[in-house]
């Protein structure tokens, strides 16, 4: 099974900025041990004031947040993820966006393969799949890059579709060579 970093498409100039987050929730709380208290919040984030604002299907910042259409595709292939409503205001234009945060489970799967600069940050990520199981979708433990890791049947799922926004790169794992992969 090939596997991939679902991110923000960097290449989109003006996408929408939440503002506030760590005023309304706690950066803990984005960990399933923290599922009540994000149960029983109600999120809204101001957005930033721009003259335009592109509403992509994922935002990666500053926290990860999944348009309506996204976590229904998502929701089909690991529906036991916690999901909570989060509603983007645009006070300007008085217009309200649905948006979910999920709590993913971080999966310890790193490769002994893998590489780290003297600060701590990955220079090299290569995952050992025989340590992920049957997760589709899921964080890395052991490292500080909040990355989103989904799998090839996932992947494939997002391609099939028009999502705005995202972008998957394939990621290396023990035991396969990389050949060059393709955005």
């Amino acid at each position: 099974m090939n596997y991939f970093i679902l991110s923000q498409d960097e290449r989109i100039v003006s996408p929408v900025e939440p503002t506030g987050v760590f005023d309304v929730i706690r950066q803990e709380w984005l960990t399933p041990d923290y599922q009540e208290e994000l149960d029983e919040a109600i999120i809204q984030f101001d957005i930033k004031k721009k003259k335009e604002n592109d509403y992509l299907d994922f935002l990666d910042r500053p926290i990860p947040l999944y348009s309506n259409r996204l976590k229904t595709i998502i929701h089909k292939f690991a529906p036991k993820l916690f999901v909570k409503s989060v509603v983007l205001v645009d006070m300007e234009r008085v217009k309200q966006d649905l948006y979910w945060l999920m709590i993913l489970p971080r999966v310890n799967c790193l490769s002994e393969q893998s590489e780290f600069h003297r600060d701590g940050s990955l220079k090299r990520l290569v995952l050992d799949p025989e340590k992920i199981g049957r997760h589709t979708i899921f964080q890395i433990e052991g490292i500080r890059e909040p990355y989103i890791i989904i799998d090839l049947r996932l992947a494939e799922a997002l391609l099939r579709r028009d999502f705005f926004g995202i972008r998957l790169k394939k990621v290396e794992q023990a035991g396969r060579r990389m050949s060059h992969a393709h955005d």
